[in-house]
């Protein structure tokens, strides 16, 4: 069965010229156009997995795909195993596609989807611009990634969740502040916390730094020595805003240097891990509702398949669940 990426090859053109030129939208010279539908119609490509679901049920395999960076991170582990439950409630198995920082792995789903090998994606991933376009032809979900319109996202309010924060080190009486992350590879909404809570503390006239280091959260002997390294040359901050995985190890690392908490250092943490826990005091953390993200993304995708009208974006509340280090 062809792809789209048969169909530009032939054609001498990208992915994304043969997307816009069988789905008509963006702009495409008409002779080239022509010829690409020519060629689509030679290979029996059909652009239209959505049609080919509502017209012909065979088609269905039943497997969803589900493509991460690494779900051995925490809160992708926990997203996972919500995602699974949700889409066996739909009767849908789960397909775990971790990527990295593989265009090609993700390139390849797709390629799966148009082969109806999958049913759909539901895509947490730093996608190129032409597999972007693919992705709007076919039942396809965003989690946390902007990919713009045609694609519904599924998020947490993490405006919301960057403005508690705020308001909870600033009620704490904290005025040197350090929102600590891993530098983003892709347009996540995730950042909305990070501008937020900056914002916030600003306007109050609280001294602010963002610290963003490379690596992923799964990395955690690299995560420690950069916090480490960070404690060790800035003593003067009394408050920090960082993933839940960095705040475990912010506060480990203070411990060690006797600073005590939350008196001379304020933590809160962001995702609601069960690690925030497993520590005394246990870390106060602003929780994202994984169960709730996951089934979102489900009850999104499946409209999806069903050939039904979504909205562009949807977002699931966050709270702060109080601990310790604040």
């Amino acid at each position: 069965m062809a792809t789209i990426k048969d169909v530009a090859k032939a054609a001498g053109v990208g992915t994304g010229t043969v997307s816009r030129a069988l789905s008509g939208k963006g702009y495409v010279d008409s002779e080239k156009k022509k010829q690409i539908i020519k060629i689509a119609e030679q290979l029996e490509y059909d652009p239209s997995a959505l049609l080919k679901r509502k017209n012909n049920k065979k088609v269905k395999s039943g497997l969803i795909g589900v493509v991460l960076p690494n779900s051995s991170q925490p809160f992708f582990g926990s997203f996972l195993w919500h995602v699974e439950k949700a889409l066996e409630m739909h009767e849908y198995r789960t397909v775990i596609i971790n990527v990295g920082g593989s265009s090609k792995k993700i390139s390849d789903a797709i390629d799966l989807v148009d082969k109806h090998m999958l049913d759909g994606l539901i895509i947490n991933a730093d996608v190129d611009k032409s597999d972007i376009e693919r992705l709007r032809l076919i039942p396809a979900v965003s989690f946390e990634c902007e990919m713009g319109e045609g694609i519904p996202l599924v998020a947490s309010d993490h405006i919301k969740g960057g403005e508690l924060a705020a308001k909870l080190l600033f009620r704490c009486g904290c005025k040197n502040v350090a929102i600590l992350s891993i530098k983003a590879t892709a347009p996540v909404y995730a950042r909305r916390r990070i501008t937020e809570c900056h914002r916030l503390l600003k306007k109050k006239g609280v001294k602010v730094t963002i610290v963003e280091h490379e690596g992923g959260s799964e990395e955690f002997h690299v995560m420690e020595e950069k916090i480490n390294e960070y404690l060790n040359t800035h003593s003067e901050v009394d408050g920090i805003f960082t993933e839940d995985v960095e705040a475990y190890f912010c506060l480990v690392q203070a411990k060690k240097r006797g600073i005590s908490i939350p008196r001379d250092l304020k933590i809160v943490g962001y995702d609601g891990n069960e690690i925030t826990r497993l520590v005394s005091p246990q870390v106060t953390t602003i929780a994202q509702n994984t169960k709730k993200l996951a089934e979102t993304c489900v009850d999104v995708l499946n409209k999806r398949i069903s050939g039904l009208d979504t909205e562009d974006r949807y977002f699931v509340p966050v709270k702060i669940r109080i601990g310790g280090t604040t």
